[in-house]
């Protein structure tokens, strides 16, 4: 009786185990890639991958969405610019309806304080589901994954000042992808090349309902260097989130330095891929990242 009652406790105990460990690593999706070759989840992180231990306070409260907090945000460059986009008057372009740390959605609703203080990360530009999404610049696949929560499934992208002709290395992450690229981590991508397709993935079952919100969510920052870390999220070394706008405007892309700016030169004109193929003006290094119609 004594050796069924031992035996009986030791298939529960381990039965216990299995099922705490399936829930602190099983299905978190993630994004694979950069200089540490980890998995990680999605872009904008759930809170299983807001306890990486390597993460230092100051950086953890600029980059982790759940545990990010106004002062180190800031320091970062993590706070509203002011800059406004130019739409070219031959083309039509999707428009941005939610800008760089607007606490507002799209459809106006506030978003939630769970996720970086209730602030934007990126910029939100709808387009119909399966729209294609063009790379802004010349650059380096450094992270891709699908992962659960809002963050839905991305492509991060490294450019190199050679590149974009500006002087540090910036990088851009597209967001809520109907797919994953299949491109391979450290594939080079070319200006106005397609790397996903605008979509819903990471938008359904929560605020926007089983629908979804097929848009393209874009963010970028910049670092001194080239060295990053891709594992549960991807934090840039030394890096500084920027104005996705500030990319296409060129310098300063700090944003402390754009925030100085008379509002005459707040407003960004920017350069696009047309519908012929053609990158307007001829020569630009950065684009928008949606092809533009001729009107």
């Amino acid at each position: 009786m004594q050796q069924a009652t031992r035996v009986a406790l030791a298939l529960l105990a381990g039965a216990l185990l299995a099922n705490v460990h399936a829930h602190a690593f099983g299905n978190r999706g993630g994004m694979m890639g950069g200089k540490k070759g980890l998995a990680s989840p999605p872009p904008a992180a759930e809170d299983a991958g807001d306890k990486a231990a390597d993460m230092n306070p100051e950086v953890a409260g600029a980059f982790m969405p759940t545990r990010a907090n106004r002062a180190d945000m800031r320091n970062r460059g993590f706070f509203d610019t002011g800059l406004k986009p130019v739409y070219p008057s031959e083309a039509k372009c999707p428009a941005i309806t939610s800008h760089f740390a607007d606490p507002r959605r799209t459809d106006g609703s506030m978003r939630s304080p769970r996720y970086y203080q209730g602030l934007h990360s990126g910029v939100d530009i709808p387009a119909p589901e399966g729209t294609p999404v063009v790379a802004m610049a010349d650059g380096t696949v450094v992270s891709k994954g699908e992962g659960e929560n809002i963050g839905g499934i991305g492509i991060t992208l490294q450019h190199t000042p050679l590149e974009t002709g500006l002087p540090h290395y910036t990088y851009t992450e597209y967001k809520h992808l109907v797919k994953l690229p299949d491109f391979p981590i450290g594939h080079k991508v070319r200006l106005g090349e397609e790397i996903g397709q605008a979509g819903i993935s990471g938008t359904t079952g929560g605020h926007y309902g089983e629908e979804g919100f097929s848009h393209l969510h874009l963010s970028a920052w910049y670092s001194e260097g080239s060295e990053y870390k891709a594992g549960r999220m991807f934090v840039p070394m030394g890096g500084q989130w920027m104005d996705p706008l500030a990319l296409l405007r060129g310098v300063p892309l700090d944003s402390a330095g754009v925030e100085k700016l008379p509002d005459e030169r707040k407003r960004v004109a920017f350069a696009y891929k047309s519908d012929s193929g053609e990158i307007r003006p001829a020569g630009a290094r950065v684009i928008w990242p949606f092809v533009c119609v001729a009107k």
